[in-house]
């Protein structure tokens, strides 16, 4: 790997900038939909006079949507692999990017009736179809380009990133719902949340522009015979089927990953708001306050992960995560507001923690030659599935068990399944070992 004394420091700025955008894009469209999953419900879904029957149907298309990602992801990490990290980054960022603009300009089920349910589900499957990309090929991309001693802090922010997104939409939201609330913007006003998204297109098609490829992808490319895309996939393939402790580690880490990623995320600001009836306002400023706190531990665990072992550290977060489970989602489910913002605060730590680590761990353990393919097919498949089933699974069984702190026992188990992860990661039997530029 190249060292970032190498670049100058403006070039530097520019690389970690453009691994931060193009997350922070994604990530803002996907928990903007989630945040206003009410709002959006009734604009372009048939009236109902049923309880929550229209945020249902929100959640199945946030279902369908999610299974579409796998499929995306295998093909555009494929031409990462093929034609490199930044032409992609571009790519992913643009598509998601004018997604999310046409869902602030589509009319609304009363203007066009029926066509307006079915170019909202087009739009999200298109956008979903782009988007998954972006986290573990900028993830890759940004570990490309760092030395061996900076990965932990270079990659980490790809995490702030995604981090980022969801504070940038919890604050659009919370400043548009307090407009709204005072009469000062229309009740359309929502929209100018997905219209602000040009902005960030803008700026980032621009920087990305502007940096160069990754290192290690343009030295495999360079004096070695062309790969097609075809024999990427079945090298990638191949790869998981030779390492299936290696890739099964992986997948428990990312299963832990998206189960504390939608409970802490989505669930508990749609259950706030929902079931225990807290304001907007007090939500997306709980979700504001709390992501803040994140996106600032982030590089900071990203630097430690440097200089001790980052399994060693992600044992230690497992830890803390299956003990805070329960009395974060017992409070939710029964505590004051002051009590929900202390412990959401507590378990930000672990979380940011995790967040930190997890993309110098899927990129570290793959090849360079099939890295964005490969981690993509163990990444995607296992958060499409969790994303999209886990709505409604926790709906149903919070339904049949009339039990509200239920989600707790599931990221308990998802953090028990992630420590066994971590430690058939420390096998050597088990774990390759690979060199930084590692190549088929």
């Amino acid at each position: 790997m190249t060292n970032y004394s190498l670049h100058s420091p403006q070039l530097v700025r520019r690389i970690l900038a453009s691994g931060l955008i193009g997350n922070i894009l994604e990530t803002y469209d996907l928990i903007l939909i989630s945040l206003m999953t009410t709002t959006l419900s009734k604009a372009f879904f048939p009236p109902s006079t049923a309880p929550n029957e229209n945020i249902l149907n929100i959640l199945y298309v946030f279902l369908i949507c999610l299974l579409v990602r796998p499929i995306g992801n295998i093909i555009m990490g494929i031409f990462a692999d093929k034609y490199g990290r930044k032409k992609l980054m571009i790519l992913s960022l643009i598509f998601t990017g004018i997604g999310t603009i046409l869902i602030g300009l589509l009319p609304t089920y009363s203007l066009i009736g029926v066509w307006s349910t079915v170019l909202f589900i087009i739009l999200r499957i298109a956008q979903n179809f782009f988007a998954g990309i972006e986290y573990i090929n900028s993830a890759a991309y940004l570990r490309e380009s760092s030395s061996n001693n900076t990965c932990g802090y270079y990659t980490s922010w790809t995490a702030i990133g995604i981090c980022g997104g969801y504070l940038l939409a919890s604050i659009i939201s919370l400043l548009i719902s307090i407009l709204i609330s005072n009469k000062i913007l229309p009740s359309w006003g929502w929209r100018m949340s997905f219209l602000f998204s040009i902005f960030g297109i803008a700026f980032g098609v621009w920087l990305r522009k502007n940096i160069p490829e990754s290192i290690t992808y343009i030295l495999n490319h360079a004096n070695t015979e062309k790969i097609n895309k075809y024999e990427i996939l079945i090298n990638s393939v191949n790869y998981i089927i030779k390492h299936p402790g290696l890739c099964l580690s992986i997948s428990t880490l990312t299963l832990m990953g998206s189960f504390l990623t939608y409970i802490y995320y989505i669930y508990i600001p749609i259950n706030l708001i929902t079931t225990r009836h807290f304001s907007q306002i007090e939500v997306y400023s709980l979700n504001s306050a709390c992501l803040f706190i994140i996106v600032l531990l982030i590089p900071f665990f990203g630097i430690i992960s440097d200089y001790l072992n980052k399994i060693i550290l992600l044992k230690f977060n497992c830890g803390i995560v299956l003990i805070c489970a329960l009395p974060f989602f017992w409070l939710c489910s029964y505590g004051t507001y002051t009590e929900i913002v202390l412990i959401t605060t507590i378990i930000s730590i672990p979380a940011s923690c995790f967040f930190s680590l997890y993309p110098a761990i899927i990129t570290e353990y793959f090849p360079s030659k099939i890295r964005c393919t490969a981690a993509s097919i163990i990444y995607q498949l296992i958060v499409s599935i969790v994303m999209g089933t886990l709505p409604l699974f926790i709906l149903y069984f919070i339904n049949i068990t009339n039990i509200p702190y239920f989600p707790g026992y599931l990221l308990m188990i998802s953090a028990l399944i992630g420590y066994l992860g971590l430690i058939y990661l420390e096998n050597p039997l088990i774990t390759p070992i690979l060199t930084p530029d590692s190549a088929l």
